[in-house]
């Protein structure tokens, strides 16, 4: 048997925006004084549903009813929607990276579909959702083009690994948030006050097990920053500055968190341009004839 692992004691490792998760404290404080949430509203389908998170459009852009067109006209370009919390596995309240990597595969491998535009409005999310797109887009054969509203944390570290990132508007658009945070939830006075006495038991030869997990939750975060936020921080620090060549590094708060609207995060080098759909399309279609030249 095995006693609390840190992935148990520790909720999440989040690479997500300060200003996104604040707008889940309210829920977070209903949900842990037992209050019942409100209502969410009728589901819709599982197709409907697909189609809001993946469709397609054709080569001038008009989406591609499937119910109409079952074959995807030649010249097409997918679509795929990164939207909310990034999470690795999808379930009923959240699509996962599984999910949306999976479309972005079929994607790529429909002989008729010339490249793919992802459309980004996300604050971040987990560690763990990140890996699988940046594996995708590490082997894919056709051009991925991001557009994004607001592109923060986790959904940065995916945004700049694709061709080219774009802000969708010069309003809303924001960028940054490189940096990691994690959520340690303590219940052990909830428990108390509810008559329930844990006793977490360890090997007497396991004496580094959760070591720094549970120096945290007595106040000290020192070695819990050390052996798991630092690392994957500069990692992060060092990706954005691999995938940004033209980044302004000495630029305060750049690689540290802070967040950019539009303009800023192109004059700094943080993304490539400002762009609507349809520019994010020509782009596709530039990079896709791009890459059929050279392979003539």
């Amino acid at each position: 048997m095995f006693s609390h692992s840190d992935s148990e004691i520790i909720s999440s490792t989040w690479a997500l925006s300060e200003q996104h998760a604040q707008a889940w404290l309210f829920m977070v404080a209903q949900i842990l004084q037992g209050k019942q949430l409100p209502q969410a509203p009728s589901t819709p389908s599982k197709e409907s549903q697909i189609e809001m998170r993946r469709f397609i459009v054709d080569g001038n852009g008009d989406y591609i009813n499937r119910n109409e067109h079952p074959n995807t006209p030649e010249g097409s370009i997918g679509v795929v929607q990164i939207a909310g919390p990034m999470v690795k596995y999808g379930s009923w309240s959240n699509w996962g990276s599984d999910e949306l990597v999976f479309f972005a595969e079929q994607f790529d491998r429909d002989p008729n579909i010339i490249g793919q535009i992802w459309l980004m409005e996300t604050p971040g999310g987990t560690m763990t959702s990140i890996a699988p797109y940046l594996e995708f887009l590490k082997k894919k054969s056709k051009p991925v083009i991001g557009l994004a509203d607001i592109c923060a944390s986790a959904g940065l570290y995916v945004g700049v690994a694709t061709d080219k990132l774009y802000a969708r508007n010069n309003i809303s658009a924001m960028f940054g948030s490189v940096g990691v945070m994690a959520t340690i939830v303590d219940y052990t006075e909830y428990l108390k006050n509810l008559g329930v006495k844990e006793h977490a038991i360890y090997s007497s030869v396991s004496s580094f097990k959760n070591k720094s997990s549970k120096e945290a939750l007595k106040g000290d975060y020192s070695e819990f920053r050390k052996e798991h936020l630092d690392p994957l921080a500069i990692q992060f620090q060092n990706f954005v500055k691999q995938s940004c060549p033209n980044l302004k590094t000495d630029v305060e708060g750049i690689l540290k968190g802070k967040m950019f609207y539009a303009e800023e995060a192109k004059e700094h080098g943080l993304i490539s341009g400002i762009a609507d759909f349809e520019e994010a399309a020509e782009q596709v279609k530039f990079l896709a004839g791009a890459r059929s030249f050279m392979f003539q």
